[in-house]
This record gives C-alpha cells, sequence and structure tokens, in this order.
C-alpha cells in the first residue's frame, strides 16, 4: 500500500500527498489485546506514514512527514475535504491541512532564498 493519495496544481508548482506502509510501528502505549491491535492485525485499520511535498517545476522545494497514522480508510486523513461546512481544499483543520501548510512554508521559503534570473 503506497502511492499518490491528492494533489494539487497550478502552472508550475505541484503539491503531492503519498502514502507508503508505516516502517516502524510504535504500538507500545496500547495492550496487545486491544481492539485497536485486533483491527490492525485484522486488516481493517491501515497503518501508513505520510509525505507532503511542494515541487517547483518538477524539483522537490518543501515537504513534510508523519508517520505512524491509522486509520480505516488512509484517504480520511484528508479531515476537513468535502465534509458538510467545510472550506475548500486548502483550509481547515487537522494533521493534513497542516502537513501542507509545512510544506508550503518550507516551498515559499526555499523560493525566498534563490537568485533572481537576470536576462544575459
Amino acid at each position: 500500500m503506497q502511492g499518490l493519495m491528492w494533489k494539487f496544481e497550478t502552472a508550475r508548482f505541484r503539491v503531492e500527498w503519498h502514502i507508503s506502509e508505516c516502517s516502524e510501528l510504535d504500538l507500545s502505549w496500547c495492550e496487545n489485546d486491544s481492539e485497536l491491535w485486533r483491527k490492525i492485525n485484522q486488516g481493517i485499520y491501515t497503518a501508513f506514514d505520510s509525505t507532503v511535498a511542494v515541487y517547483l517545476d518538477g524539483v522537490k522545494i518543501g515537504a513534510d512527514h508523519m508517520s505512524e497514522s491509522i486509520y480505516e480508510n488512509p484517504s480520511d486523513f484528508r479531515d476537513h475535504i468535502n465534509r458538510p461546512g467545510s472550506k475548500p481544499d486548502l483550509y481547515g483543520g487537522g494533521y493534513f491541512s497542516d502537513m501542507v501548510r509545512e510544506a508550503c512554508r518550507l516551498a515559499r521559503d526555499h523560493v525566498a532564498t534563490m537568485p533572481t534570473l537576470r536576462p544575459l
């Protein structure tokens, strides 16, 4: 289980959310016979890692990562999209929108340090 879950594009910029299998799931806080363990082991819940990355002309210029998310459906990680009363795409609250904001902030910082191209 991995791949592109969401993307947003403009003429030069692209923001993508990818997930991959959870590399190291730490459930030491959870009892081994709990409902959470049972649902993960039965495949009802999915544990995954997320990356939101911003690209400028195909080059990654900012990214944020989060590991060990557990959801019945990984698309539910996008907690605010398509919910009644929610604002469009990049607004709202929760892990996903926080990751998008952080990746965009890092991308803006990167662009701010880029030299300006001058004609020869």
